[in-house]
């Protein structure tokens, strides 16, 4: 289980090149600005946006078919902050519980069928998605890389993502911490961030979780 304080706004495609030209002056790119090399399968929860159940796409290890299922359930809506540069968000708290599935077992094989053999009665929905990540390492005040692990910070992640034809971008930033000073460690980093990139006016409408962002595509919104 993870604690976690999350913010995250849709981007048109002219904050998403913004942003993206952050990250590429700190040597963080995308690969192939035409591919979605990662899946993720949402379980389409419309009008529900408390709780998000997702699946990794499976991929043969060993043989194996692994994967993960992760649950996220809201436990706190902290309400709307304002950062620097005129920018508004919605904050909330998190819980997620990650699960391993077991490979070569029947009942696996029976769930992980659920999204490799999809059809529109389904109630998942596959979401392509590209993303680069950074962390801020809140004891060192730097940023580090995507997959350095620390204790106390946040990951600041740029995301482009497909629904059906759909192409979405994202900026999230989720916090976490070791010893319960999340709330701290959300503030120093949106601090940062915020000095750092030049970009105003992201504003609370667009300041959607992904179980909001999937409800609403669902609901024409």
């Amino acid at each position: 289980m993870q604690k976690s304080i999350e913010t995250r706004w849709l981007l048109n495609f002219n904050e998403f090149k913004t942003i993206e030209h952050w990250f590429k002056q700190k040597e963080t790119s995308f690969k192939n600005k035409d591919l979605f090399p990662r899946q993720d399968y949402y379980l389409k929860l419309v009008k529900s946006t408390n709780l998000g159940i997702k699946i990794r796409e499976p991929k043969l290890v060993n043989n194996e078919q692994k994967s993960k299922l992760e649950v996220k359930l809201l436990i706190q809506d902290n309400g709307i902050y304002k950062f620097n540069n005129n920018n508004h968000g919605n904050v909330n708290t998190w819980l997620k519980y990650s699960f391993e599935t077991i490979g070569n077992e029947i009942e696996t094989a029976r769930i992980l069928n659920l999204f490799t053999n999809q059809n529109t009665q389904e109630p998942w929905i596959k979401i392509d998605k590209d993303r680069i990540l950074v962390k801020f390492d809140t004891k060192e005040k730097q940023l580090v890389s995507g997959d350095t692990i620390i204790d106390e910070g946040s990951g600041i992640e740029l995301t482009k993502f497909k629904i059906n034809n759909t192409i979405y971008y994202s900026l999230g930033i989720e916090t976490f911490s070791s010893s319960n000073i999340e709330t701290n460690n959300f503030d120093e980093t949106v601090d940062f961030f915020f000095k750092e990139v030049k970009i105003s006016n992201l504003n609370t409408l667009k300041s959607l979780s992904y179980p909001e962002i999937i409800s609403n595509h669902f609901l024409g919104y």
